[in-house]
């Protein structure tokens, strides 16, 4: 438990820094002056200035944010982000969503070098080295697994398939057999008494590729699978949207939204099968960030766009500054509310 809230934060810490230097990058480039840079939501933890900008640790790390001047009044003085043409703010809004697809890119190259399963993509279809094994998602309590300590998220070496597993243990019901297995990078061969019931070795199981790739071919590869997911991602919100304008209600699609709550227990199992699906877990993520903020809503980076947008095309900012900053305040007081619930969910199933 320990463990897993360590790199849970470390995971949160690192997503949210990311984007986050994404807009503070190209504000500095552009001339605009940041007054803060802060990680989390207030109340502050600590701060220091350096330069002209106070750098800032808060207690809620559930976000973070970029504090430009005149980001949020009408200010057209030197280093001012309203001074700013519309496309240089556009820049710096979107920033932060490219940095998190460019960290999921740089961590799948990483995978992909080392040895790692596609998000997407069916293994058979990709260059390189495929390596095929058998992976244990479940294990009956009391099994010959059980006993033998294979657990969940063991890999078992001598297998390429499902079907040679269950070829193997029921030919061999009820006698000893060796079978290599590993975790987290290690490796042991374990001395198991196969039952002579129906499910002898007493295991779930699924097929699992690796695919390892020369650097230049996984780089080429995380793009691939990058876009591949965002596909994916928008295929799953436009069946909630649809879900909602058809039914009124959101579907069976937003069963699958998860919380706080639920990413942290998906850390846990994630460190419980190795930690190249850490490093997945964490490019998924990364995706999903910068998607979510790109959205067009009040508060996230994506409802910035919109009024920049408009502001492009009429050659005039159509919102009155306070008024736009209202309407941000309610949409952040929205996206607080929603996670309220996405959280109250997750403690009722998880």
């Amino acid at each position: 438990m320990i463990l897993t809230a360590i790199v849970f934060i470390f995971i949160l810490g690192i997503l949210i820094f990311v984007h986050e230097l994404g807009h503070f990058l190209v504000a500095k480039k552009s001339g605009v002056k940041v007054e803060e840079f802060a990680f989390g939501f207030p109340p502050r933890l600590f701060s220091k200035k350096v330069g002209e900008t106070n750098y800032s640790i808060n207690l809620i790390p559930l976000g973070g944010y970029v504090k430009m001047l005149g980001e949020e009044e009408d200010l057209n003085t030197e280093g001012s982000f309203h001074a700013k043409p519309v496309s240089v703010r556009l820049a710096i809004v979107v920033a932060g969503v490219i940095m998190n697809f460019v960290l999921a890119i740089i961590l799948m190259t990483i995978g992909f070098s080392i040895g790692m399963t596609p998000l997407v993509s069916d293994p058979a279809t990709l260059a390189g080295q495929k390596i095929s094994r058998v992976m244990v998602i479940q294990v009956s309590p009391d099994s010959a697994a059980s006993k033998a300590g294979i657990d969940k998220g063991t890999i078992l070496n001598n297998f390429d398939s499902t079907t040679d597993l269950q070829s193997f243990t029921k030919a061999n019901a009820g006698k000893n057999v060796t079978i290599s297995t590993e975790k987290n990078g290690k490796t042991a061969d374990l001395e198991v008494q196969l039952s002579a019931g129906d499910a002898p070795l007493g295991v779930s199981i699924v097929s699992i590729t690796k695919v390892k790739q020369s650097i230049w071919q996984a780089f080429l590869t995380s793009i691939q699978e990058t876009g591949k997911v965002i596909g994916a991602i928008f295929n799953f919100l436009g069946n909630i949207f649809s879900s909602l304008f058809t039914t009124g209600k959101p579907g069976e699609a937003a069963e699958g939204v998860v919380g706080p709550i639920g990413l942290f227990n998906f850390t846990g199992e994630a460190i419980k099968i190795g930690w190249i699906f850490v490093l997945q877990l964490v490019a998924i993520l990364s995706i999903n960030l910068g998607l979510v903020n790109i959205l067009p809503f009040p508060a996230l980076d994506g409802g910035k766009v919109l009024f920049l947008a408009l502001e492009g095309i009429f050659k005039r900012k159509v919102v009155r500054q306070e008024i736009e900053n209202i309407i941000h305040m309610i949409g952040f007081a929205l996206l607080i509310l929603l996670f309220i619930v996405i959280a109250y969910r997750d403690i009722i199933r998880f």
